[in-house]
């Protein structure tokens, strides 16, 4: 596992904010396993609001290292002539905050190689990783751990727009960083909330475990 700096977040608080962003995707039918962007959203959200600190959804390309056995590696871009780049139809998106990229995604990331029909599953590990870690390409992936992020901002303005002018969306967003309770306070285990009819339901909060983190 790579050596890091210690972690913005205690586990606890990172696991916490997992869980309640994974519960509301889940109970608003969203494609919880390929739903970056809202992680990413309500993740940042969830730090400006309860940790005060100025946190960014960012969006771009992604890849991660998963197996240095194997050669695992986890690829969110289109590749076309050795290079990645991040589209609309492929990218990756994590939090930026305080010299950290933070990805509450990647508990979930059995899932998602699931649902993409990779050959391999990665483990579930935590990701709060410092930007000075990040390898400068790809082809520098070696260790399990090693990631590289190439932030792409025209897209990212590009889905922030899309969020702001969807209310339903905005009060998913809104929704999480409501139910969420920093340790050590108790946080309810059930959010009332509503679906785009303006129907309501009870969403219980969803239990999450990590093997470690990358």
């Amino acid at each position: 596992m790579s050596k890091k700096s210690t972690d913005l977040l205690p586990l606890l608080d990172y696991l916490r904010i997992h869980r309640v962003i994974r519960s509301v995707l889940d109970s608003a039918n969203a494609n919880t396993a390929h739903a970056c962007w809202y992680f990413s959203l309500a993740g940042a959200e969830i730090l400006r609001w309860h940790y005060k600190k100025e946190a960014h959804p960012m969006a771009g390309a992604m890849c991660l290292m998963t197996d240095m056995k194997d050669s695992n590696v986890m690829y969110f871009a289109e590749i076309e002539n050795n290079e990645v780049h991040s589209s609309v139809d492929a990218f990756h998106a994590m939090v930026a905050c305080d010299g950290y990229l933070i990805d509450f995604m990647t508990p979930i990331f059995p899932e998602t190689a699931a649902s993409s029909n990779y050959a391999f599953l990665p483990p579930a590990r935590s990701f709060q990783r410092r930007i000075e870690t990040m390898k400068p390409s790809p082809a520098d992936l070696v260790r399990d751990g090693d990631f590289f992020f190439d932030p792409n901002m025209e897209l990212t303005d590009s889905l922030l727009r899309k969020v702001v002018e969807n209310q339903f969306l905005s009060d998913l967003i809104q929704g999480c960083s409501d139910w969420y309770r920093r340790p050590p306070k108790t946080i309810p285990a059930v959010l009332t909330i509503g679906n785009e009819k303006g129907q309501m339901s009870q969403v219980r909060l969803q239990d999450a475990t990590v093997s470690g983190a990358w």
